[in-house]
């Protein structure tokens, strides 16, 4: 056992010298020769001010002459900067708030947030940024704001997508304010290319300002300037034909629309279908041409019409003979009978819609979900009925036979019925051409939904 103690060290004698540390010695050597600060000497100018009171004055004297700063514009108008004076030490905002001097502002037109500058966004920021940079060599106060676009339906489309391969799930499934901020999540994380590809490319952009088409402060400026537009009856909400996209449940515009040219039979894949069982690979039949027999009421007679969409048998509502056509004068007047609600369709006299020299000379009309039949049906006066759910499959018109299937399974089904009424003609290959909505790949529905429009009869 260790009988050590701190208290059984021996104590220094009085007046003899502390022994000093390693490092305490090196200290006194290294600070041999240097001048020691006088402590007297500081504690008196620390009394009167000394340096630091003179830093201070200096100090308020300079923001004193800044405030008395007032800006006097140099340059003719029309002509480059002045650049004879000195630059200014710091930004002076009463140089852009002067009167005499002339104001350039542009706003960027916002890319949208989900793809990336191509060659023709470079060019376009070279033109602007040489404008910006052209009015502040003429001295003009310039203003050049950088921003993206939200962009709707694309980002909406790729969200979506993102939520379904992760979650299962889609935007209804969570509703719209959950689904806005999965938007924005989205943004945060991917949507700084287009602002890092705008920095290398050197653009004089206001950064400061930047905006997103989604902020909350462009979103106010949104909903005010809608609502200014629609009290003045700018805007206004009709029921019109336009293109549908089954998979993204909305309406899209013409230049969303991809055109597909067949030159004849041709098999695809359809989003939201289950696959056609008449098919090894389970892709459905498009490129032809089907004809099938409507029959006349008391007659007995039957009329031979070609489609290239048989689904839309469903909602027809009118069968067209040209008034000129002697083979069918004598059903002027009379009616055809649908084959699978009984429902009787007028046959109607339209010399625009339907080519003599043409097939049959007989056309089936749905004005609901075909432009050239909408005008039709407007001339006429004939029901719309639309005979698709938002999701593309069959509605109440179907009846127990075919609602609810989506809209190709119901034409295979619809050929089916047909062949066995004996009502089913011949399918030929036809030319022709589909549009294909370029955010979902899916094929486009004619079909009458509100839509808000601008009115430029003024």
């Amino acid at each position: 056992m260790s009988l050590y103690h701190p208290s059984l060290e021996p104590k220094p004698l009085a007046g003899a010298e502390k022994k000093m540390s390693k490092s305490a010695m090196k200290k006194l050597e290294k600070n041999k020769g240097k001048k020691t600060k006088d402590k007297a000497a500081m504690k008196a100018a620390w009394a009167t001010g000394g340096a630091g009171k003179k830093k201070k004055e200096e100090k308020e004297k300079k923001d004193k002459q800044k405030e008395k700063f007032v800006f006097v514009n140099k340059t003719p108008k029309g002509d480059k900067k002045d650049m004879s004076d000195p630059m200014l030490e710091a930004y002076q905002p009463s140089a852009g708030k002067d009167p005499k001097v002339d104001k350039f502002s542009m706003v960027i037109p916002p890319p949208n947030v989900t793809g990336s500058l191509h060659l023709g966004h470079a060019l376009t920021a070279a033109v602007e940024d040489t404008l910006t940079r052209w009015h502040r060599m003429k001295g003009h106060a310039t203003m050049y704001v950088p921003g993206t676009d939200h962009a709707g339906i694309a980002t909406q489309s790729i969200v979506e997508k993102q939520l379904m391969k992760k979650e299962g799930i889609n935007r209804h499934d969570i509703g719209r304010e959950e689904f806005v901020k999965k938007v924005w999540e989205w943004k945060e994380e991917y949507g700084n290319r287009i602002t890092t590809q705008l920095r290398y490319l050197g653009s004089s952009v206001d950064w400061s300002r930047e905006r997103f088409t989604m902020d909350e402060k462009c979103s106010k400026a949104v909903v005010e300037s809608f609502n200014r537009f629609y009290e003045s009856g700018i805007l206004y909400r009709a029921n019109r034909l336009g293109n549908w996209s089954c998979a993204l449940k909305s309406a899209i515009s013409d230049i969303e629309v991809d055109t597909l040219e067949l030159e004849g039979r041709t098999f695809l894949s359809v989003p939201n279908h289950k696959g056609n069982p008449k098919d090894k690979n389970g892709k459905y039949e498009f490129g032809v041409i089907t004809s099938f027999f409507y029959e006349v009421e008391g007659t007995g007679e039957k009329l031979e019409i070609a489609t290239t969409r048989l689904e839309t048998m469903l909602g027809d509502t009118g069968v067209a003979v040209h008034p000129k056509d002697d083979r069918y004068k004598h059903l002027h007047g009379k009616h055809v009978v649908h084959p699978f609600n009984g429902k009787k369709i007028p046959i109607i006299l339209d010399d625009i819609l339907v080519d003599m020299e043409k097939g049959t000379g007989v056309v089936k009309v749905t004005p609901a979900h075909d432009p050239h039949d909408y005008d039709c049906g407007k001339r006429h006066n004939l029901e719309f009925l639309t005979m698709l759910n938002d999701d593309g499959s069959i509605n109440e018109l179907g009846g127990k036979e075919f609602s609810g299937m989506m809209r190709y399974d119901a034409r295979i089904a619809i050929e089916d019925a047909l062949t066995a009424k004996g009502l089913l003609g011949e399918k030929k290959p036809n030319k022709m051409n589909i549009g294909i909505c370029s955010r979902s790949g899916d094929i486009l529905e004619p079909r009458i939904t509100p839509q808000w429009y601008v009115n430029c009869d003024d």
